[in-house]
């Protein structure tokens, strides 16, 4: 990450994917070091138990999620099993968090190759600054459908573009909604930011009777609908369980960065109404248990890094400087801190340096 900063100038794109690759490889094995199956809260606990259930050879596990249409992610351990044989919890996680964070670096290459050489670097040390490399680990299904939707909205070819809309359903259903607000906020960005704010204030004030008709069986209790379970049991719990203030502070200085005036930035203008949508859905939703962080998951562990370099990026001498003081507390905080949930899995450092012991 640091190279990233002191490397900027630099045209050589073989050097910035070598390091894209390297944080994305370095990211995905710090973070399966996490705590796992220490509550029932820990999905990990249900995609082992899908995992356990295909290498004995119960192929029905296949269809375990989404009313039997995502597929995705139990077909990837399968191939995982094909591959590597059978893994440990740690391995197993390593590979899951390994796979969007290797797309979300090949996202950046990709789509951002005819920009300066400093704003590609850049760039791509804001994505990984902010990327969560903890959500694949946990938000499995979800967070590979993250990584599919990015290359969707950027690819212009409609193939591959309705290509990528499939391979991000079968990880997660929802892909397809938020593909196509995000996709008509492209092209009609001031009515979909209505039709979004609207819609939304009317789901939640209509939420309560929603929940209602599903408890007493008006509304089909579908496996596409099994989220209403969660909601029905948990919904006292809910009020306020993803208020944030430093994420919420940080959005207060996104919106701030976002007003500056720069006319004749047309990616800055586009990325505003995206952000205002994001925000607004973070926001409504925050009284839902865990809502406001599912349904913004896209926003706020993927894309987040991207949207504060393009609201900053005009400011460069402020950029470098805020990128690496944020830099230097993210490292304090998950190489020091117990609350981090790191370095369970396996010690940080063993006989020598760079040993991981996995026994």
């Amino acid at each position: 990450m640091v190279f990233l900063l002191l490397c900027a100038d630099c045209n050589d794109k073989l050097m910035l994917s070598l390091l894209g690759l390297n944080i994305a490889v370095s990211g995905s094995l710090i973070w399966a070091s996490r705590v796992y199956f220490d509550s029932d809260s820990d999905d990990f606990l249900r995609y082992y138990d899908t995992y356990e259930c295909l290498i004995k050879g119960h192929f029905d596990a296949l269809f375990t999620y989404g009313g039997g249409f995502e597929i995705g992610l139990p077909l990837f351990y399968v191939l995982l099993d094909c591959v590597w044989g059978a893994l440990r919890p740690s391995e197993i996680l390593f590979f899951t968090i390994l796979f969007p964070s290797v797309l979300v670096f090949v996202w950046v290459v990709r789509y951002m190759g005819d920009w300066r050489a400093q704003d590609r670097a850049l760039c791509l040390f804001f994505v990984f600054l902010f990327f969560n490399f903890y959500a694949p680990s946990q938000w499995s299904r979800q967070s590979f459908a993250c990584a599919f939707i990015l290359f969707a909205l950027k690819e212009e070819k409609f193939f591959w573009k309705y290509l990528f809309v499939v391979c991000a359903s079968l990880f997660h259903l929802t892909s397809i909604p938020i593909f196509f607000i995000l996709e008509s906020l492209k092209k009609y960005p001031k009515i979909t930011l209505a039709f979004v704010v609207l819609g939304s204030l009317s789901f939640v004030f209509a939420f309560e009777f929603i929940l209602m008709a599903y408890k007493v069986g008006f509304i089909p209790h579908l496996g596409i609908l099994n989220k209403l379970n969660y909601y029905t049991l948990y919904q006292e719990r809910g009020i306020f369980m993803d208020l944030d203030f430093s994420f919420l502070f940080l959005l207060f200085c996104m919106g701030v960065l976002f007003c500056f005036p720069t006319p004749k930035d047309f990616i800055k203008r586009e990325q505003t109404y995206f952000f205002l949508v994001f925000v607004w859905l973070y926001v409504v939703f925050l009284p839902f248990s865990y809502a406001s962080n599912r349904l913004t998951l896209v926003f706020n562990s993927f894309l987040l890094g991207y949207m504060f370099f393009v609201a900053i990026r005009n400011f460069s001498i402020v950029a470098y400087g805020v990128g690496f003081l944020i830099l230097l507390a993210k490292f304090a905080y998950y190489f020091f801190s117990p609350y981090s949930g790191l370095w369970y899995s396996y010690p940080l450092m063993g006989k020598f340096l760079y040993y991981f012991d996995l026994h």
